[in-house]
């Protein structure tokens, strides 16, 4: 249930605004923490000021302005230069342990206190701060850390995208999960999203809810469309079971969107067999609705190409392109020598005088 999930959370403290962070000091952290804003500027929104005696400071000192001195101090100590850091530094490294209203959690003071002793080992870094607010909707922990380890600044590497990952599943494997809370799972996307959502509605229709709820189902549907992970929770759905099977029909592979084709213009089909191509005497018929007779003479040559080549260009560049490509042909048959006439023979007639025959004459009288 809602009720058993555990949150934790982690960021950076300082001046960046890489990704859209918003900046922030760690004296703002600080006073944020130990509610001096709000008993200067009086608490608005989500705390409630009558329940604000109730928080409580489980380390570091009472004021801000302490926390801040303190950190100094360590770095000084560590022989960091103050000056020495760029100015968008890592000041801290805030951490947020919550539990949700009614959270079976049978003394949340032990549990944060658990999850702080629990966060300084798993980090190695000198805590400056840890507050429990009850003045808000759920109680949780906000703890401040001062990112130096070893005598050197750190910034936020221990808290990277790899890092934070193994800290979660730690933090869940020791802590949350011996105090029986769930994890909080990610929100679902893409087609993971779409088979949650239809596995959140085929329970609906069987617990018979659509019916029971009335005016009130339309809501209920928005919000799982919207995020179906709260009502997996609900109801107890597995993720790794929503997967359809190849058998349900919502296996079938996703079709083409309207108007475009499986097979776009100009990527050959897979399998499909590529010749060389010729223009006299070409009878080779591609893979295609239509089969297309052989080319046994210009004039079916130019049938083809115009009716083949109508979207690849207007009609004189076609005309421009096959001319240009049969003078080339001409020129290049017209550049081969004659064939050589073998010489006269000589021919001695009975008057003793010599002839040359002519092997190309049809004139046989003169001959007699």
């Amino acid at each position: 249930m809602a009720e058993s999930i555990a949150h934790f959370a982690v960021k950076s403290i300082g001046l960046s605004r890489v990704n859209g962070r918003k900046p922030c000091t760690l004296l703002e952290a600080a006073r944020h923490n130990l509610r001096e804003i709000q008993a200067e500027q009086g608490a608005v929104g989500h705390i409630d000021p009558t329940r604000t005696h109730g928080n409580t400071v489980l380390h570091g000192p009472a004021t801000a302005a302490e926390v801040c001195a303190q950190a100094e101090a360590l770095q000084a100590a560590a022989g960091i230069v103050r000056g020495s850091l760029r100015r968008d530094h890592c000041q801290a490294i805030e951490a947020v342990f919550s539990l949700p209203q009614q959270a079976a959690v049978p003394d949340p003071a032990d549990y944060f206190a658990t999850c702080l002793a629990w966060l300084a080992g798993a980090l190695a870094l000198p805590v400056l701060s840890a507050v429990v607010h009850r003045d808000e909707a759920a109680t949780h922990l906000h703890v401040l850390l001062l990112p130096v380890k070893d005598g050197a600044h750190v910034g936020s590497a221990p808290i990277d995208r790899a890092a934070l990952k193994r800290l979660r599943e730690r933090f869940f494997a020791k802590v949350a999960g011996p105090a029986g809370l769930k994890h909080a799972g990610a929100k679902v996307r893409g087609m993971a999203k779409q088979w949650a959502i239809a596995a959140v509605f085929r329970r609906c229709e069987v617990l018979g809810l659509p019916a029971a709820n009335g005016p009130l189902w339309p809501y209920l549907v928005a919000c799982i469309e919207r995020d179906p992970t709260a009502a997996m929770l609900a109801f107890g759905i597995d993720a790794n079971t929503i997967r359809p099977s190849d058998k349900t029909p919502h296996s079938e592979p996703p079709r083409s969107p309207i108007g475009i084709e499986s097979n776009p213009i100009g990527f050959p089909k897979e399998g499909e067999k590529h010749g060389t191509l010729s223009c006299v005497g070409f009878a080779h018929s591609p893979p295609s609705k239509q089969t297309l007779p052989a080319i046994t003479s210009p004039g079916k040559l130019w049938a083809i190409v115009g009716r083949r080549s109508q979207w690849m260009a207007p009609h004189q560049d076609r005309l421009r392109l096959a001319r240009a490509a049969q003078q080339k042909a001409i020129e290049r048959h017209s550049h081969k020598s004659p064939k050589q006439r073998p010489a006269p023979a000589p021919r001695v007639g009975d008057d003793g005088l010599t002839r040359e025959r002519d092997e190309y004459s049809h004139d046989l009288s003169a001959w007699d």
